[in-house]
């Protein structure tokens, strides 16, 4: 795999979590898997990666909730 796939990656990996769609990095680890990143699994295998994406993921889905009461 190339550095220009890694990136491409790591941008629809943060596309991803601030969608809201996505409960965690492992969700979002299958997703990227599905389409066509294999290195995901790899690439997102540090914890402080995985606790960034769990962050983003949770901040997307309460301002989701927070846009949905008002």
């Amino acid at each position: 795999m190339s550095q220009k796939s890694d990136v491409r990656m790591w941008r629809e990996a943060g596309k991803l979590a601030a969608s809201g769609d996505f409960e965690g990095w492992q969700a979002i680890e299958w997703e990227l898997r599905s389409k066509g990143f294999p290195r995901a699994k790899l690439l997102l295998d540090n914890d402080r990666i995985r606790n960034k994406f769990d962050n983003l993921c949770k901040s997307a889905q309460e301002k989701r909730a927070d846009a949905d009461r008002t």
